[in-house]
């Protein structure tokens, strides 16, 4: 049986049906495209997202603000909770048993440092008067060549030296005198045989007047002649003493003992007028020292001084002269003082000095007590006082002191305080008036004896 070409047959299930279009359009008609439905979907989507991401961006700040202003509003929440609990633990009486650190102390006050207290002490001081002054040799000997025209040898000392009275020091050259002394030796001995023979021959001729042999003037013309060789003979001995005497003078010798302090004697030179050597007699130096007018009533001979050295080092010795006139240019007297001997001093040495003039009892604290605040000296007073509650406390005063010179470690207090008074020993300087110590207990204190000057 024929079927109709325009008729379609039923599909197979597992086929797929075309659509078909029931009019096949002109070829030359427009044709209108449609998009595939995932294109439309993608672009849609874009469009969303370019207002979205603001949307979302804004919100999020918002939402960092407010986490922000509820942060601070529940801190502030818990701050005052915790204030108000703690007001109100406070207004409630403390538990049984509890100590408050502020009622630890006497009179609701806690005590800033423990320290320990002394008392001012008397104590004997020498009374001094001070003065500057120079070390010189008490007495000095000047030693000079005593030949002329002949060179040093020798020179057998130097600066420092000691020596004793009659110790060569220095040898000048001898051969030319020893020589000299041999020509006088021989122009003695010339004379002397000179003499001889005059006085034989007019011994021979004194008899011969008796007789008229010879005549009166013969005769005096040969006592004349042994006159003259006798006259001779004295000559030579005083020029061979001379020359002897030049060969000791050859060695020089010190006059006294002492200390070379000076040498000009120079091996090969030909001394001048200037002395060879200066000795220090026995070493002995003095302290020549200026003093007002106005202060030597209380200086005598015999006064003793202290003089300083170099190195903290000293030397004693006493007032042996007081000039009588003051110098015209400064108006001062010198002083001399006698210093014992010492290796450490030197003449020409620039020293102060003091003269000790009797011991004085004067009060004195330690060194470690003074506090020097603006130019001024205090110190720190512990006054005993009672509390509200009846108990004992120490409270600091600071006061105000006038100082002397300082001895070892400690220093004079030229307007005295009490002699009960409680000072600080050390650490004053970490105190203020008015707080509040406690006191150590040591061998030499337990409490302030009194409270001072309330």
């Amino acid at each position: 049986m024929s079927q109709d070409p325009h008729l379609s047959k039923s599909p197979k299930p597992d086929e797929q049906v075309s659509p078909t279009l029931d009019k096949v359009p002109d070829t030359d008609a427009t044709v209108e495209t449609v998009a595939p439905p995932s294109y439309k979907k993608t672009a849609n989507s874009t469009q969303r997202w370019k207002w979205l991401l603001p949307l979302m961006l804004v919100m999020l700040g918002i939402g960092l603000l407010a986490g922000k202003f509820w942060g601070e509003k529940q801190a502030a929440e818990q701050l005052e909770a915790a204030t108000n609990s703690g007001n109100a633990n406070s207004a409630q009486p403390a538990p049984a048993g509890a100590t408050d650190e502020a009622n630890a102390e006497p009179g609701n006050q806690k005590p800033v440092l423990t320290v320990e207290i002394v008392t001012p002490e008397q104590a004997v001081i020498d009374n001094a008067l001070s003065a500057d002054g120079t070390i010189e040799p008490k007495d000095i000997a000047t030693v000079f060549g005593k030949v002329d025209g002949v060179t040093i040898d020798q020179v057998l000392v130097q600066e420092g030296t000691q020596v004793k009275q009659g110790q060569v020091l220095a040898v000048f050259d001898t051969d030319a005198m020893q020589q000299q002394r041999v020509q006088a030796q021989a122009d003695l001995a010339e004379a002397q045989t000179s003499l001889t023979v005059a006085r034989a021959d007019a011994e021979r001729v004194i008899p011969l007047l008796d007789i008229d042999a010879v005549s009166k003037q013969e005769v005096d013309r040969y006592i004349a002649t042994a006159n003259q060789a006798a006259a001779s003979v004295e000559a030579a001995k005083a020029r061979l003493s001379n020359q002897t005497l030049n060969l000791n003078n050859a060695k020089v010798t010190a006059p006294v003992s002492g200390i070379i302090s000076q040498k000009t004697a120079n091996v090969g030179s030909v001394p001048g007028q200037e002395p060879l050597f200066t000795i220090i007699e026995n070493g002995v130096l003095e302290w020549q020292a200026q003093v007002d007018p106005d202060k030597l009533g209380a200086i005598n001979v015999g006064t003793p001084v202290q003089v300083s050295l170099p190195n903290n080092k000293s030397v004693m010795g006493e007032v042996s002269r007081i000039a009588p006139t003051a110098e015209k240019g400064s108006r001062q007297v010198s002083v001399y003082a006698t210093l014992a001997k010492s290796p450490l001093v030197r003449s020409g040495m620039y020293q102060r000095g003091s003269f000790m003039l009797g011991g004085e009892g004067k009060q004195v604290l330690p060194i470690s007590a003074i506090i020097t605040e603006d130019g001024y000296d205090y110190v720190m007073l512990v006054n005993q006082e009672k509390a509200d509650n009846g108990e004992t406390v120490y409270r600091i005063k600071k006061e105000k002191v006038s100082l002397g010179e300082r001895q070892g470690d400690q220093v004079i207090v030229t307007k005295p305080l009490a002699k009960d008074v409680a000072v600080v020993r050390q650490g004053g300087g970490f105190l203020n008036d008015g707080d509040i110590v406690r006191i150590a207990e040591t061998e030499a204190t337990n409490q302030p004896k009194r409270a001072a000057n309330k």
